[in-house]
């Protein structure tokens, strides 16, 4: 049996081995993590381009000799040279690509039959006069070099024509007996007999007859007549979470669906009138697991990561000689923080819009998105799953103008369309996601969590249009908005609004102005995170990032910032499923240490926004906090905290009272909920509170005056939220 090493392992890629001796390694390999990533890592490096040929730095270097990787490869070298040129090989992506190819290159040599046309066989016999060669003579059968006959004999080639052996195909004349070639005669003649039949019976009268309407059976009449104006009615209102029904027969135009059944036949045979039905899009696509590249990534020390049809999350783009590819149908996603452009192959610019509080104090962190291929009409299909996202028209005819794209953004319950009819539109699109206050809490999740979307014309002139709903498609002028919300401040669900003036620009820019020392500060940690990911570690990297230092005075303001913003990144790589929520364990860890307030912090805030991700997340959350040793009452008290208890603009003054007593609450979870709270009602806003808000620290122990003078003081600060006059309207 073949043993599992770096030669083997060419051998079985390139399908060199016996059967026996293939399944034998395959299963080794399948055994073996460190094989599966060193097979990977083969089929990377052999298809990069821009690597150098690889050079000796010592003149008694003998892995760069030619001689020896051939030898190598031909397993004819000692056992000192071997471990040398395998361990060479695994330390260098230079040395390891030129053996790999160099041993694919030979596997195809070796293997393949070399077909000579006939001409140039002629030309070479004729150079050398008769007797000692016969120039009439026919080429023999083709061997290949390695000296083993092909499974199949060919017939000697004509020696008419060169073109087709070229290219290594065997033309029509080489046929092998004359029974192969009245088969090919058979399967002509019955190609064209089936489409003798089909344009016959797509003649007028010569069609199978529709079958007659009778009782029993319904029929819907595909050419019906226009309905009088007093048979239509409104279009049905559709949910966010249940899509509006899509009749069976549908007739695409442009890409949107826009038949209109007028009447339908009951099963007693009367026609009766139907409302008319809201105009289908096609449905989402379905996932090819990540495989096919559908753009890139442009921007480089930024942290954008897709996950892996295993659940896994993996950088792209790396470095500069990375092309950072995007697949179709996967995650891919900015960690909070990070802001990174994404060129499609259609030439959409897509620019994923990262946040952290210490950046802006939005209610923006992660920006994740799926791209699929765009339909007939469209130049990007998009299904935002939440966060921002900026869209630019980089498309251009022959002459270098600006041509118009258009792309289709789906989130759950909404399908819109925006039109980019130049380069200087630029349009933000934004899906956020929380908590009413006051709604009902189970530790089955409760009452779904409210979700908002808007597309603005940040630069230029955006189109905008919903093809699910009866309104007709809008212009966005510069520094004007679209907004859609799952309930609004009326009640009403499923709405959207009339274009109205973004109501502060400063939050929608893409590029927002991050001055002062604090932000120098916080670019340089992204960008020192950035640098230590490879494609593989993400997580590790996070992870190690997590610890915070101790509360000492000494400590820099430095030192405080990496643990929150590893926080963030660590939420927002938990995904919602119950695999996605185990992820949160260490930040439970955290939320229950005597760490410094701001790590704290940073958990509450960190998990309100991942349980706003999806309705199911509550019960997720709960079971991880059940599984950390978190009593079933310490749970059912934290979890309403953090599904926004109190209202910041307008608080029910009890339960400001009991925010306050929760502040001396034996649970510190409960605690640093607590106070998150009272600060949102303090900010009149649920933004993550930003970096260094002087509110005090949240001491672990409460039997100490420290800690009692700091309930004290918010005491005295809700007696103030209590008499703060209501927002004006």
């Amino acid at each position: 049996m073949p043993r599992l090493t770096l030669r083997t392992l060419l051998a079985y890629i390139d399908d060199t081995l016996e059967p026996t001796e293939a399944r034998s390694l395959g299963k080794k390999v399948a055994e073996s993590e460190e094989a599966q990533q060193l097979v990977e890592r083969i089929k990377k490096v052999t298809r990069r381009r821009g690597l150098a040929t690889p050079e000796s730095s010592k003149s008694d270097d003998a892995t760069a000799d030619p001689n020896t990787v051939a030898e190598y490869l031909d397993n004819a070298l000692d056992s000192a040279t071997l471990k040398q040129v395998e361990e060479t090989c695994l330390e260098s992506d230079v040395h390891l690509a030129e053996v790999a190819a160099c041993h694919q290159i030979l596997t195809l040599v070796l293997t393949e039959p070399v077909r000579v046309p006939p001409h140039a066989h002629r030309r070479m016999y004729g150079l050398v006069s008769p007797p000692a060669s016969i120039p009439s003579r026919r080429p023999n059968k083709t061997l290949p070099i390695g000296g083993a006959a092909p499974p199949t004999a060919d017939q000697p080639d004509a020696d008419d024509a060169d073109a087709a052996l070229l290219l290594g195909m065997k033309r029509y004349s080489a046929a092998t007996t004359w029974a192969a070639r009245f088969a090919l005669f058979g399967a002509a003649a019955v190609l064209l007999l089936m489409l003798t039949a089909s344009a016959y019976w797509s003649l007028p009268g010569h069609g199978p007859k529709a079958p007659e309407a009778n009782p029993g059976h319904s029929s819907v009449l595909l050419t019906p007549p226009e309905p009088k104006p007093s048979e239509k009615e409104p279009a049905p209102k559709t949910g966010v979470d249940t899509p509006p029904p899509k009749p069976a027969d549908r007739t695409p135009a442009g890409g949107i669906a826009s038949l209109t059944v007028a009447t339908l036949v009951d099963d007693a045979g009367s026609k009766k009138p139907t409302e008319p039905l809201p105009p289908q899009v096609a449905k989402q696509p379905e996932p090819l697991g990540g495989e096919s590249p559908i753009g890139k990534v442009e921007t480089l020390r930024q942290l954008v990561v897709v996950q892996s049809p295993t659940g896994d999350w993996l950088r792209s783009k790396v470095d500069a000689a990375d092309e950072g590819e995007v697949p179709a149908n996967a995650v891919v996603m900015a960690l909070p923080g990070y802001k990174a452009n994404l060129l499609l192959d259609t030439k959409v610019q897509v620019h994923l819009w990262g946040n952290v509080p210490e950046q802006v104090p939005y209610r923006v962190f992660e920006s994740r998105v799926k791209f699929h291929p765009p339909a007939a009409g469209f130049d990007a299909d998009i299904t935002l799953l939440g966060g921002r996202i900026y869209l630019k028209n980089k498309k251009v005819d022959a002459e270098r103008k600006s041509v118009p794209a258009k792309v289709r953004v789906r989130f759950p319950g909404e399908v819109w369309d925006i039109t980019l009819p130049d380069g200087n539109a630029d349009a933000l699109v934004e899906l956020i996601s929380w908590f009413e206050p006051g709604t009902p809490y189970a530790r089955t999740g409760g009452s779904k969590p409210k979700r908002e979307a808007r597309v603005a014309a940040v630069s230029g002139s955006v189109g905008f249009h919903a093809p699910e709903r009866f309104k007709p498609p809008v212009t966005l002028t510069q520094g004007t908005q679209v907004s859609w919300a799952s309930v609004s401040k009326e009640g009403e669900s499923n709405v959207i609004g009339e274009p109205k003036p973004i109501e502060i620009m400063t939050e929608a820019v893409r590029e927002p102005t991050l001055d002062g020392e604090r932000q120098k500060v916080v670019r340089g940690l992204l960008t020192e995170a950035a640098d230590l990911v490879t494609q593989r570690n993400v997580g590790a990297v996070i992870l190690n990032r997590l610890e915070a230092p101790k509360p000492l005075p000494t400590v820099p303001e430095r030192e405080f910032l990496v643990p929150r913003l590893a926080i963030f990144a660590q939420a927002a790589l938990a995904d919602c499923t119950p695999a996605g929520a185990d992820q949160l364990k260490p930040l439970v860890d955290i939320i229950r240490s005597e760490l410094p307030w701001l790590a704290r912090q940073a958990v509450v805030t960190a998990l309100t926004n991942w349980l706003a991700r999806d309705p199911n997340n509550t019960a997720r959350l709960y079971g991880v906090l059940i599984g950390k040793s978190v009593t079933p009452e310490e749970a059912d008290q934290l979890l309403p905290l953090l599904r926004a208890y109190v209202s910041p603009t307008k608080p029910d003054p009890s339960a400001l009272d009991r925010l306050v007593d929760l502040l001396a609450d034996e649970s510190i979870p409960v605690r640093e909920a607590a106070l998150w709270n009272i600060m949102a009602v303090k900010l009149e806003s649920w933004v993550p509170i930003p970096f260094g808000v002087n509110v005090g620290a949240v001491g672990a122990k409460v039997n100490t005056d420290e800690y009692r003078n700091f309930v004290k003081f918010w005491k005295g600060e809700v007696e103030m939220l209590k008499k703060r006059p209501p927002p004006k309207k």
